[in-house]
């Protein structure tokens, strides 16, 4: 019983000397008073080295979807099936 306790006192006085040496905290950087750059018109693509991103233009087939959506909105199943297909086949522009 005796030796577990002094191997408990012994861990705990080695632990606390080496806390004692811990490093000492880092300064954080003084606040920048430069004002940042403008952002860029167009941002290059992250993903991939093909440059600026790409929006979806006018008669794009994610338009035509979010078209066709707000139009279909009250129908279901078959019939929803049916207008979005139809909806979604013809060309506009």
């Amino acid at each position: 019983m005796r030796r577990i306790a002094l191997l408990l006192s012994l861990l705990f006085v080695t632990s606390a000397a080496l806390a004692a040496d811990a490093v000492p905290p880092v300064k954080p950087p003084a606040p920048s008073t430069a004002k940042p750059a403008a952002l860029p018109v167009t941002k290059a693509d992250p993903r991939s080295a093909a440059g600026p991103v790409k929006t979806a233009a006018a008669g794009s087939q994610q338009n035509r979807m979010k078209e066709c959506n707000k139009q279909a909105t009250g129908k279901k199943g078959a019939e929803r099936k049916a207008f979005m297909k139809s909806c979604l086949s013809t060309r506009k522009g």
